[in-house]
């Protein structure tokens, strides 16, 4: 069972699904994936969830120009654009966050868990807090598990998240999430995945990320996908 708080999924944002799909195919030796059509659609997006073991990269690209990814996508490119973190109770993440004046901008359930999903201003990436019960599972269990590979990479062990005060962010997250801030005082861990904040000029949010190579020959190789840079360690 992982331990909580942890990051569980990646979300990456690009103009074409299929060549993105494909790259990260190639690149991280993942199988065909699996979505949710009609419950994206809703929401404007074509998409597909690849398996590593227990983190999940999901690739989106808009159903059309003139919905709201669309719209992001024309503005922006290619972008890393949330980050989905696993808690053990989502109100007690809520009180927290509410002590800063923070709330959720979207807040539903889904499959019997509770979906919270939280503005970049507040944690400089778009980013969703979810209690999943019972919490050994994931979204769309036990499919999702069926189509893991760890043939090339293992588990997402760090992200970086490109925001105007590293310290100040990494701050926000440590005290609605729960755990103390790394002795760099710009990064903390997150059930052994490290989630690291850099400077910009402005909140650019996911910007890197990183995974063991299974084999070590192919450590140090790089490479981006979806405007994101993936490292492999």
């Amino acid at each position: 069972m992982v331990a909580l708080p942890a990051i569980r999924q990646l979300v990456f944002l690009a103009a074409d699904l299929e060549s993105t799909i494909a790259a990260a195919r190639q690149h991280l030796g993942l199988k065909p994936g699996i979505n949710d059509a009609e419950g994206m659609a809703k929401l404007g997006f074509v998409h597909e969830v690849l398996t590593i073991d227990q983190t999940f990269l999901e690739f989106t690209a808009p159903l059309s120009d003139d919905t709201m990814p669309g719209r992001l996508v024309a503005r922006k490119g290619d972008i890393g654009y949330m980050v989905v973190i696993q808690v053990a109770d989502v109100e007690a993440t809520k009180a927290r966050a509410a002590e800063r004046g923070m709330k959720p901008v979207f807040e539903e359930p889904y499959e019997g868990h509770s979906i919270t999903q939280w503005h970049p201003r507040s944690f400089g990436t778009l980013a969703e807090f979810d209690q999943i019960r019972p919490p050994e599972t994931w979204h769309m269990a036990p499919r999702i598990f069926e189509h893991g590979s760890t043939e090339v990479v293992q588990d997402v062990s760090a992200i970086e998240l490109a925001v105007s005060d590293p310290p100040a962010m990494a701050a926000v997250w440590a005290a609605v999430l729960d755990v103390p801030v790394a002795p760099d005082g710009a990064s903390l861990e997150l059930s052994g995945c490290t989630a690291r904040f850099v400077r910009a000029e402005a909140n650019a949010g996911l910007v890197a990320v990183e995974l063991p190579a299974t084999d070590r020959a192919n450590t140090g190789r790089v490479f981006t996908i979806s405007g994101v840079e993936f490292r492999l360690v």
